[in-house]
């Protein structure tokens, strides 16, 4: 599997984000805050949505949104994999709508 690229939309500190990666390994680096762990549960909430009991949808959410989206691209095989998983605050919290695969 190659992780090509993942868009983070309100996911805690990142707004609108596309962070594009290199084939071979790649390092998250950065102070601490700079959102490097935001990045790792944004890609286990695509993989596997808020099926986690300490993954929850709220630590999610960006604060002040009501929507979030996480989309994540990949090759298995040679074939492209996206991956699309939503949030949406609603008035008894924060649900996790129908995520989206495509090959």
């Amino acid at each position: 599997m190659f992780l090509k690229k993942i868009r983070l939309q309100n996911i805690r500190s990142y707004v609108d984000e596309v962070i594009f990666f290199n084939e071979g390994s790649s390092l998250l680096w950065g102070d601490i805050g700079c959102g490097k762990s935001s990045v790792l549960l944004a890609v286990e909430f695509a993989l596997f949505g808020t099926s986690r009991p300490d993954l929850p949808a709220e630590l999610l959410l960006r604060n002040g949104s009501v929507k979030a989206s996480v989309e994540m691209e990949f090759l298995i095989e040679g074939k492209k994999i996206v991956i699309s998983r939503f949030l949406k605050k609603e008035k008894r919290g924060i649900k996790q709508l129908p995520g989206v695969l495509s090959v």
